[in-house]
């Protein structure tokens, strides 16, 4: 079997053909089609009909509130226009062929519960640094979705208790998003030259009493992953001022969730996952709370780094398909 599998994301869509072995033996990436429901189903089919004597069927990877039984995308994510509909259905009146469709997070875990980090797992966790923090709780190897489908939605998890804003959010101390936000605050950057450059502004408009705007004028640096471990690295001291908050909020997450869903493993994704310090980092980071507690090994979790990194969503929504067409 092979499945015609597609990552939608905020910015461009990325696709593969992958086959029931997890090999991936085409791939590309296109624009997010954002603009409507017709320019979606319309760049779906046009991936479909390239590759429609090859594949089985579509399987579909998604940010938002998402019934993976019926395709409704309820809400959240960027896809607004697709609001309310059933991504599945409408994309089959246009392929006639089965489509299948998880949240991104979702099927991100489920990627690593297939082949991947926790293929011999019962219980896991994966938390994938992005702009936000996505991610899935497997339980029994399956997703857990939970009420309205919203396990695993890490974003939203509180690493400042007291401050009712989205600043006490998991999104904004460890997601990308708020580590560019405040770095641009305090290195004086340019909000206007950054990825999501129009979620950053509006964020300032929230913000900016907390984090009030510098003299001078600002600098065209982009704050990306790259750029942001770089200053790490050379010992910078606003870029390390983040990175102890992002340490000390991932650490706050990750042994939160270990309490609360006692996994074996705490998968690790993301971008920001792939700079080698991260995984040594936050198992410190957790140490001093088991050391702290005085907890035995029979409550902690192995972290480890995810196996599929940039292309888990593909595997994830193949994985997806499968199970749910055998």
């Amino acid at each position: 079997m092979k499945v015609l599998a597609l990552d939608f994301g905020g910015s461009s869509v990325k696709y593969g053909i992958v086959d029931e072995n997890a090999v991936i033996t085409e791939s590309g990436k296109l624009p997010a089609p954002l603009s409507s429901a017709d320019e979606f189903t319309d760049t779906v089919k046009s991936l479909y009909e390239k590759y429609k004597d090859t594949v089985s069927g579509i399987g579909i990877s998604l940010p938002g509130n998402i019934d993976p039984e019926t395709g409704v995308l309820f809400g959240s994510g960027v896809y607004t226009e697709l609001y309310g509909k059933s991504v599945t259905d409408i994309v089959r009146e246009k392929c006639n062929v089965p489509v299948t469709i998880e949240n991104d997070g979702k099927c991100g875990a489920l990627s690593e519960a297939w082949k991947g980090s926790l293929q011999h797992c019962n219980d896991g966790i994966v938390i994938i640094l992005g702009s936000g923090i996505a991610g899935g709780l497997i339980k029994d190897h399956k997703i857990h979705s939970g009420k309205g489908f919203n396990a695993g939605e890490f974003s939203y998890m509180i690493t400042t208790p007291g401050d009712y804003s989205m600043l006490s959010s998991a999104c904004m101390s460890v997601g990308m998003l708020g580590v560019t936000y405040k770095l641009c605050k305090l290195k004086n950057l340019d909000l206007s030259v950054q990825d999501s450059s129009p979620t950053l502004l509006f964020l300032d408009s929230l913000f900016s009493s907390k984090y009030p705007a510098s003299t001078g004028e600002p600098k065209k640096i982009k704050a990306d992953g790259k750029q942001f471990f770089s200053w790490v690295n050379q010992g910078d001291e606003d870029a390390l001022q983040v990175y102890k908050e992002f340490m000390e909020s991932l650490g706050a997450l990750a042994f939160n969730a270990q309490i609360c869903f006692a996994p074996d493993r705490i998968v690790i994704g993301g971008g920001l996952s792939m700079e080698e310090r991260v995984i040594p980092d936050l198992q410190a980071e957790i140490d001093k709370y088991y050391a702290g507690y005085g907890l035995g090994d029979k409550m902690r979790a192995e972290i480890v780094r995810s196996t599929y990194r940039s292309e888990s969503n593909l595997y994830g929504a193949t994985y997806n398909f499968i199970i749910r067409n055998t």
